[in-house]
This record gives C-alpha cells, sequence and structure tokens, in this order.
C-alpha cells in the first residue's frame, strides 16, 4: 500500500495544531460509504474487511489531501453488536441498529447479559484488525468506543432509556455501570493490547447524549460520571460527538454548563459542531475555547457539504478558519460527514478554501480571492496509487 509523504506531513500538521504551531488550520472528515462510493464494492465487505477498509479509506484520504486519516467504520454499532443486538444492513447504507428489536425489552434482560468474548465477538475481530494494520503502516489509528451513554440507548432504546431515567433510575444506572465496568473498559484494553500501547486514548463517540434528545441534568448525573469512571479505571479517555448546543443557547446557564460538562470529558479539545455553530455563529465556543485554554474543533455541516452550492461552501469554510489566530492558532476543521451523494469536487473545493482562507497568519482575504483549482478525477488518482 503506498503512502505519500503528504499524509504524514499531514498528520504532523495535525499535531502540530494542538501547540498552535500548525502553517495553516489542519482539516479531518468523517468519511463512511463515500469511500465505498469512489473505491467501488460491496459495502457488507467494507465493513467486515479490515485490508479493505484500511486500503479504501487510505486511498481517499490521500486523494483529497486530508490531514489526518480516520479509518471510520460504524463506530457506534460495534459494542452492541458484539453482545447480541440485532443488525440491519441494507445496500449501500453503513449497517445501523435494529431499533425495533432491542436487546433489553425488560429490566431482566439485563440479568441474563453477558460481556462478548472482545478478540472473537461479532465484528470486534475485525475493529482490532483495522487497529494493528493501521500501526503496521505507521499510522496511529484512533482507539474507538461507543460511550456509555449511546451504547445503553443502542441496546435498551432511547424512549424506554429515558423512562428508566424518569421512572427506575437505579437500574438506569445498574445498566450503565455494566456497560461501562464489563464491555467498555476491557474493550478499550483489548483494542490497546492488540497495537501495544497501553497508555493510548480511547476516544469514545457519544452524539445520543446531546439536547434536545437530553438535558443538561442527564448530562450531569447519567452522561459525565460513566465517563469519568473509565477515566478512573483505565485513563486516559475522552468522550465526544455532543451536538444540540444551539438548543441551550437562550439558557445561557445551561449553554455554558453543557460546554464545561464538553470541556471536562474531553479536556484537550473542544468539539463544536453544525449545525449548532452555524445556527449560533462560532463565537461563543472561540470565547469559552480561548478563556480555557484549548483547541478548538469546528465541524462543517454535512448537508451543505452534499448540496453545496459550492459558493455556499467556501463561504463557511472561510467564516469558520478566519477564527484561528483568536483562538492561538490552535484551530482544526472537521466535515462532519461526506455522505455518499456528495460530489467530489464540493470536497476538494472545501479543502482547497480551507487552505487558502486558513493560513497563518491569517488575513482578512475576500471571497473573490479564491477560485477552486481543477482536480484528478479519482479513477486517474487511484490508478497512479494502485
Amino acid at each position: 500500500m503506498k503512502i505519500f509523504p503528504e499524509t504524514f506531513e499531514g498528520i504532523e500538521r495535525y499535531y502540530r495544531a494542538f501547540q498552535g504551531k500548525s502553517e495553516f488550520v489542519p482539516i479531518l472528515a468523517q468519511i463512511n460509504e463515500h469511500v465505498v462510493k469512489l473505491c467501488g464494492g460491496d459495502i457488507r465487505e467494507y465493513y467486515t474487511n479490515a485490508q479493505k477498509l484500511v486500503q479504501m479509506n487510505l486511498t481517499v484520504h490521500q486523494y483529497y489531501t486530508l490531514d489526518m486519516p480516520g479509518f471510520y467504520y460504524d463506530i457506534y454499532n460495534i459494542e452492541a453488536e458484539a453482545l447480541g443486538q440485532r443488525m440491519n444492513w441494507e445496500p449501500n447504507r453503513m449497517p445501523d441498529i435494529d431499533r425495533q428489536n432491542p436487546l433489553i425489552r425488560e429490566q431482566a434482560d439485563l440479568d441474563r447479559l453477558r460481556p462478548p468474548d472482545f478478540k472473537n465477538s461479532a465484528r470486534m475481530p475485525f475493529v482490532l484488525e483495522v487497529m494493528k494494520r493501521c500501526y503496521d503502516l505507521g499510522l496511529a489509528a484512533r482507539i474507538r468506543f461507543c460511550s456509555p451513554f449511546s451504547l445503553a440507548v443502542n441496546v435498551r432504546g432511547i424512549e424506554t432509556l429515558l423512562m428508566d431515567i424518569l421512572t427506575a433510575p437505579q437500574f438506569a444506572r445498574r445498566l450503565l455501570t455494566f456497560l461501562t465496568d464489563e464491555v467498555l473498559i476491557p474493550w478499550v484494553q483489548a483494542q490497546r493490547e492488540a497495537i501495544g500501547q497501553p497508555q493510548a486514548t480511547g476516544s469514545g463517540a457519544d452524539a445520543a447524549a446531546s439536547p434536545p434528545i437530553v438535558n443538561v441534568p442527564i448530562l450531569e448525573e447519567f452522561v459525565r460520571p460513566y465517563v469519568a469512571r473509565m477515566n478512573e479505571k483505565i485513563g486516559p479517555v475522552i468522550s465526544m460527538g455532543y451536538w444540540g448546543q444551539s438548543y441551550l443557547y437562550k439558557q445561557p446557564k445551561n449553554f455554558r454548563r453543557m460546554l464545561e460538562l464538553m470541556a471536562m470529558m474531553s479536556p484537550n479539545l473542544l468539539m463544536c459542531l453544525d449545525p449548532d455553530v452555524a445556527e449560533t455563529g462560532p463565537d461563543p465556543y472561540v470565547e469559552f475555547a480561548k478563556e480555557k485554554k484549548m483547541p478548538l474543533m469546528l465541524g462543517i455541516d454535512t448537508h451543505l457539504l452534499q448540496d453545496g452550492p459550492i459558493e455556499k461552501i467556501i463561504e463557511r469554510c472561510r467564516e469558520y478558519v478566519r477564527v484561528g489566530e483568536r483562538v492561538d492558532r490552535r484551530l482544526i476543521i472537521f466535515f462532519n460527514d461526506i455522505s455518499v451523494h456528495t460530489p467530489a469536487d464540493h470536497v476538494h473545493a472545501a479543502i482547497a478554501a480551507v487552505r487558502h482562507f486558513g493560513k497563518y497568519p491569517i488575513e482578512e482575504l475576500p471571497l473573490n480571492s479564491f477560485l477552486p483549482p481543477p482536480r484528478e478525477s479519482f479513477p486517474s488518482f487511484r490508478e497512479r496509487f494502485s
């Protein structure tokens, strides 16, 4: 598998951004089905064959000249599936939880649940193989897991879990404790063991624990404590992917408290995403990151990247990278998801715009100072890459 020198340069640029030493704002992207659309092939094979996933991800990453390889799979599903949760597999779509058939229908079902075999259950071996292949290539893939609250949602159902929290909080805590202690902690440790990195940071994803699905008291009592529990037992562990801040924006006390909780669960990076950033503007997140002396990641909307128009994509990129100096050059741009229907020229234009407007020292360049450059087609690139 051919790895360009620019790939390692991009990784170094990403890490330099945490010290405010990057020459321009680095870019990351979540890419799943879009990879399969570009490369061709079977969607199920992509999510079950580690060699295919790594090779195809790396090809698309290098085609787009992103800075930090993602090697994304369906992060939220792995542990639930290994516990026995049914999955839905549809053509050309990422697998998803069968939400009509939750694993824990009745509270008594928890008593029958057993931890998975972390080296053999469901697609856990696939994830471990992805990790090992990345490390063998010199590319440090992140240790990922579905955070406790989102995992509880996946095996219990969101409405039922929220009712548990309201009417049977002791059961909700028992479920979250089981998932934290018996599933997630040993799963993170299994991934660390697979790559020989016992102190590598575990990175949790927790989109379900976001307003308006939850409120701040639920974040305080049923979300943060279980991330903290993981840290106490096997740290370092972080949890990210929270959204919905715009729902709290007109409630200043709750808005700030949510940002504080996010900073507690991810103390080295404040991740704030569209549509919230687009709704409120980036300023409140910039000011909080400055106050806490944290690097800031701003995420650009999936639908904007997909639907455009290109002029609006460029305008959004310019608006976000302009804050780089205000956070001491510790800014990272994230494309929330490059969907299967996103045109490649939209992605190229967004990346080129970030590079153009996000070069340090950042200047107040007008929009008309940028024109998307022509780019090589993916088939032509892939032929050279192969």
